[in-house]
C-alpha cells in the first residue's frame, strides 16, 4: 500500500507525515519525504504472543510526502514537477486547512473544488497532449480503444470533475494505466483541525463528505499536530495522554483501517513458530493468488489452503489442532475467496 500525501502550502501535510512515519524519517519541508511504516495489528501481535515465532513481521504501509503544491495556472509547471513522485502512488491523501474555529465546511468545500480542478488540469494536458499526437499515428483497433478513452476522459475533466468518477471497468483502467493520472486514484480528504472534540469532528467528515464528490473519496477530520505529539510519546504514556485530551484513541489508527477500505484491502497471516506475518491482498484474492503474495513458486504448485478464521482459532483454544477437530480449520481449493483476519497455510508441490 502506497500513499501520496500531497496538499497546498501550510496545510500540515509535512506534520501528518511525520505523525505517521512516528518520527524515524528527518522530514523536510522543501523536498519529498519518504517512508515505509509496519502497520501495527492486534491480531499479529496476538498470534505472536501465542507461537514466540522467531520472526514477527507486520504489514507495511510506504507514504509520500511532497513539498506544498502552490495554487493557481501560473503555477502548473511546478505541480507538474512536484506530482512526478506520486505518479506511482495507489492513493492519495489531500490535506486541508481546517484551522478556522470553528471549521466552515463550505470554505472546506472550496478548497477542495479548487485544489482537486488543478489536479484534473494536470490530467488535462497529458490527454490533450497524446490526442494530438495521435492525429499522426496510423489507427489500429487497440489505438482507436485508447482515443475513445481519451476523448472520453478529456470529457470528464474539461467539466472540472475527476477520473475516479467515470467507474472504468478494470480492462479500461489496464489501459490508461502507462498514464498513471493523478485523478484517477481514490482519495482521503484530511481536514487539519485544531483542538476540536470527536463529535464535533465526526459531524464535520459527514457535512464535508455531503457537499464533495463521495465517489472513491472519503472524508477524515484530525489534529496532526496532536497526532505526531501522541506518536512521538513512549508507548506506555500515550493511553494516559489520551485520556488528558479526552481521546479515545489516535486517530491514526482509524486513518490506516479508512485507507484499507479505501483502497479495498484485507490482511490474511501465516503464523507458525518460525515466523508469524500480515500479508494485505485486494477483496477478493482467490487462495491461489494470495499463496503467489508469499512465492510464485507456491502459487505454481498450489494444492490446498488450510484456512480458519482468527476468531474461530481463539474459540478452539489457540490451537489448528482443536480448531481442525471442530470443523473450523478447513482445507479449500484455489478458487477459494481469502477472508479478511483469516489465518492460511497452503500446501503445494513443485
Amino acid at each position: 500500500m502506497k500513499i501520496g500525501i500531497i496538499g497546498l502550502p501550510q496545510t500540515g501535510k509535512t506534520t501528518l507525515f511525520a505523525a505517521l512515519s512516528h518520527g524515524t524519517v528527518q522530514v523536510a519541508q522543501a523536498k519529498t519525504n519518504l517512508a515505509s511504516v509496519p502497520i501495527q495489528d492486534e491480531d499479529l501481535a496476538f498470534l505472536a504472543g501465542v507461537f514466540h515465532p522467531k520472526k514477527t513481521t507486520p504489514a507495511a504501509a510506504e507514504f509520500v510526502d511532497v513539498p506544498g503544491m502552490p495554487a493557481g495556472q501560473e503555477h502548473a509547471s511546478r505541480r507538474n514537477e512536484l506530482l512526478k513522485d506520486i505518479k506511482v502512488v495507489d492513493a492519495l491523501v489531500e490535506v486541508f486547512d481546517g484551522f478556522n474555529q470553528p471549521p466552515d465546511p463550505v470554505l472546506l468545500r472550496e478548497q477542495i473544488a479548487s485544489f482537486d480542478l488543478d489536479l484534473a488540469l494536470v490530467d488535462l494536458d497529458v490527454i490533450e497532449r497524446r490526442l494530438e499526437r495521435m492525429k499522426k499515428e496510423k489507427m489500429t483497433p487497440q489505438l482507436e480503444l485508447e482515443r475513445d478513452l481519451l476523448v472520453r476522459s478529456q470529457n470528464c475533466l474539461s467539466g472540472g470533475l475527476a477520473l475516479r468518477g467515470l467507474g472504468f471497468s478494470a480492462d479500461e483502467r489496464r489501459a490508461l494505466s502507462s498514464y498513471s493520472f493523478i485523478s484517477i486514484k481514490p482519495v482521503m480528504r484530511v481536514v487539519n483541525v485544531t483542538m476540536i472534540e470527536e463529535s464535533a469532528a465526526r459531524t464535520l467528515e459527514s457535512a464535508v463528505q455531503a457537499m464533495t464528490s463521495q465517489q472513491d473519496a472519503s472524508v477524515m477530520v484530525l489534529d496532526a499536530k496532536l497526532e505526531h505529539e501522541i506518536a512521538e510519546l513512549p508507548a506506555d504514556e500515550q493511553a494516559s495522554f489520551l485520556s488528558e485530551f479526552g481521546l479515545s484513541g489516535s486517530a491514526l489508527d482509524t486513518f490506516v483501517t479508512r485507507a484499507y477500505q479505501l483502497l479495498g484491502l484485507e490482511t490474511f497471516y501465516t503464523a507458525g513458530e518460525d515466523e508469524c506475518k500480515a500479508w494485505v491482498i485486494a477483496a477478493g484474492t482467490n487462495a491461489r493468488d494470495a499463496a503467489g503474495k508469499i512465492h510464485s513458486d507456491i502459487a505454481r504448485g498450489f494444492i490446498a489452503a488450510e484456512v480458519t478464521s482468527i476468531d474461530d482459532f481463539k474459540k478452539c483454544g489457540n490451537s489448528f489442532k482443536g480448531a481442525k477437530e471442530k470443523g473450523l480449520l478447513r482445507i479449500e481449493g484455489e478458487h477459494y475467496i481469502i477472508k479478511n483476519k483469516e489465518i492460511a497455510h497452503f500446501r503445494f508441490n513443485v
